[in-house]
C-alpha cells in the first residue's frame, strides 16, 4: 500500500521552494516557515537548596558519605547477587501488576 505524500506539509514546502523561480518567491517560502513556529513557553526552575530541604529526610547522609568514602578508597564491594535478586523482584511485581 502506497501512502500519498502530496498532502504532507514538508513535501509541500520542499516543492514550493523548488518551484520558486525568483529570489522573492524563495524568501516568501522561508518566511512562511518561520512564521509558523510554536508559541514560546515559560520555564521556572527551583533553586537546589529548596529541593534538598524538601527531600533531606529521605536521604541517609551518613550512609551516602560512607559509600562515597569506599568508592574513593576503592574498597566498595558490589554484591551482584543482591542486584540480581532486586531486579528479579521488580520484574515479578511488574508481571503481577499486569496480570492482576
Amino acid at each position: 500500500m502506497k501512502i500519498e505524500s502530496s498532502n504532507n506539509p514538508l513535501t509541500m514546502l520542499k516543492t514550493g521552494a523548488t518551484r520558486a523561480t525568483s529570489r522573492v518567491e524563495a524568501q516568501d517560502a522561508v518566511g512562511s516557515v518561520q512564521k509558523t513556529s510554536a508559541p514560546s513557553s515559560t520555564v521556572s526552575l527551583s533553586s537546589m537548596p529548596t529541593l534538598r530541604a524538601a527531600n533531606a529526610s529521605d536521604i541517609d547522609t551518613a550512609k551516602v558519605e560512607s559509600i562515597k568514602a569506599a568508592l574513593r578508597d576503592g574498597t566498595y564491594k558490589i554484591d551482584s547477587g543482591n542486584i540480581a535478586d532486586g531486579m528479579i523482584g521488580s520484574v515479578k511485581k511488574l508481571l503481577q501488576a499486569r496480570v492482576g
